[in-house]
């Protein structure tokens, strides 16, 4: 556990670190490689999160999700269950600022997406391994949604988010590919 949390305050900080310049640039980076890629151009219907501090940025991902047709499905998680529910996102204007600054889809405005119907699924986390294993932010969510997705998982991250080895316990599951400003690191 103090090596998780050793690993997640070490890419924080390195993270806060970037300029603009460089978070724009490699966001632009990680997204021509995702769309450039057969499970972007095989998927219509994606679920993605809105980014926080410095995640990677999904919001040209889904504008250009939206102008090709594409569903995007956005998680809202219940803190009280530890699960999420995935929203069908059509406008921006459908978000609202909710617990731990994140940005989750307004439950009224939107219809529920069910794991069945997601064929991509882009995971967010602080950290990755080349062995797919992620340091998420602590809550478990995503380690409790993976296991009941068939859809093929992806992260998205920065260069300083690429780690030797992420530690792992027996509820962490893979991720199936990362990309990176370079391209597909797994």
């Amino acid at each position: 556990m103090e090596k998780k949390l050793s690993i997640r305050k070490h890419v924080t900080e390195v993270l806060g670190r970037l300029t603009e310049e460089q978070y724009i640039e490699e966001s632009k980076q990680i997204a021509q490689h995702l769309f450039d890629s057969p499970y972007w151009n095989g998927a219509q219907v994606i679920a993605l999160t809105i980014p926080r501090d410095q995640e990677v940025d999904t919001y040209e991902i889904i504008k250009k999700g939206w102008k090709e047709n594409k569903k995007i499905a956005v998680p809202r998680a219940d803190f009280k269950t530890k699960k999420m529910t995935f929203y069908e996102l059509t406008s921006f204007d459908q978000l609202e600022q909710s617990a731990f600054r994140m940005k989750e889809p307004k439950e009224t405005l939107c219809r529920i997406i069910s794991k069945g119907e997601m064929e991509l699924v882009i995971v967010p986390g602080v950290a990755f391994d080349k062995r797919g294993y992620r340091l998420g932010y602590g809550g478990g969510f995503y380690d409790r949604f993976l296991p009941h997705i068939k859809a093929p998982t992806i992260a998205l991250a920065f260069s300083c988010q690429l780690v030797k080895e992420v530690p792992v316990d027996i509820h962490d599951w893979k991720i199936d590919h990362i990309i990176s400003p370079t391209g597909f690191y797994r």
